[in-house]
């Protein structure tokens, strides 16, 4: 296996001298997209539910919807907290709140792959603005995505919980942490689950163009145009390893929507990676991975509602759009949050700086 590995380090060293323009371009293009759609989708989301968990007001707000579920999944209420958190909060939110019960000691590592399996989902702001308003123009498309996606997670989450062991949690007595050092905690921890989402997607952008220089992209486009997904054949490739490249799809065709559905409930091998980098080997991935063919076959099937919406005429596509605009006031404002979490990663528990003074 070094071996291999050693030949590929020095191909891809070789593709990137041949041609390093195109690498360039396709990083800088990964970049915008972080401060552009990344950063403002999936910060806020992210912090708050970190917060709602460290704080442990997550077991009284959602007090309403978890009663339900915890009858429906056969599932302690404050799993089913964490499993409505992970499903709005982002992908790799999941993979961090369980890793976190892990640590504590409230819950087994072999269960936490369990629950990994529906508590994995993109969250509907990233899914409203990057699919469905770049994609298919329309906020209501996004949202039917985000609810199919919803519902493929729920139908496997009461599949795990229901079939097996009982997933218990060690109860404690419930203490609230309102405490301002609390909420700092929780952005620092938000904050290294963005730096490694962006750093991810920012490197797999090198990835995909490598991958496309030695014929990989031409191969899957073929694959797919065989398959009749002509309309999509050339965009499915990269959103498979990477997912805001979703962005690309062409709203064109029945399958467009099923496929978008897919695609966002398998999250690609960026998000698969960025998983694993979160919960640092702590839980097993074998279950979660195989999840994600059932999850997407689900996913793709309840989104095939969204075809009786009406479908608006997009003449000016959302990339277009983007480029124009540049270096936007957004993107400013995502890179100062980068910046910030970088700086609140380097303090030490005193707040000084001393890190980067050194």
């Amino acid at each position: 296996m070094k071996y291999i590995l050693s030949a590929v380090a020095v191909l891809c060293g070789a593709l990137l001298l041949i041609d390093p323009a195109r690498i360039s371009a396709a990083v800088g293009a990964a970049v915008n997209t972080c401060l552009e759609v990344i950063v403002p989708s999936l910060f806020a989301f992210t912090v708050l539910a970190v917060y709602l968990q460290s704080s442990g007001l997550y077991r009284l707000a959602l007090l309403p919807l978890t009663k339900p579920l915890s009858k429906l999944m056969r599932l302690d209420e404050e799993f089913c907290a964490v499993f409505i958190l992970a499903n709005i909060g982002g992908y790799p939110v999941g993979a961090r709140l369980l890793t976190t019960l892990v640590d504590e000691g409230r819950l087994s590592e072999k269960n936490a792959g369990r629950l990994l399996c529906c508590c994995y989902a993109s969250g509907p702001s990233f899914i409203v603005s990057v699919v469905g308003l770049q994609v298919f123009g329309s906020a209501a498309v996004g949202m039917v995505l985000f609810a199919a996606g919803f519902a493929a997670s729920l139908l496997i989450g009461v599949f795990v919980c229901r079939f097996g062991g009982r997933i218990t949690v060690v109860q404690r007595e419930t203490q609230y942490d309102l405490s301002a050092e609390c909420f700092i905690r929780s952005v620092m921890s938000a904050a290294r689950v963005m730096l490694t989402v962006c750093v991810m997607i920012v490197a797999f952008s090198a990835v995909t163009e490598l991958l496309s220089l030695i014929g990989a992209q031409a191969a899957a486009e073929h694959f797919f145009s065989i398959l009749g997904l002509k309309q999509n054949s050339g965009a499915i490739f990269p959103a498979v390893l990477e997912i805001s490249r979703a962005a690309a799809l062409s709203p064109e065709g029945a399958a467009a929507l099923p496929i978008c559905s897919a695609l966002l409930s398998f999250g690609g091998a960026c998000v698969v990676l960025q998983v694993a980098a979160m919960t640092a080997g702590k839980l097993p991935l074998k279950g979660f991975l195989l999840s994600r063919i059932p999850a997407a076959a689900l996913s793709a099937l309840f989104s095939l509602t969204g075809l009786m919406l009406p479908q608006p005429d997009i003449s000016v596509s959302a990339d277009a759009m983007v480029k124009a605009q540049g270096f936007s006031v957004n993107a400013g404002m995502s890179l100062c949050v980068l910046m910030m979490c970088i700086i609140l990663l380097s303090m030490d528990k005193r707040g000084h700086l001393d890190k980067i003074i050194e």
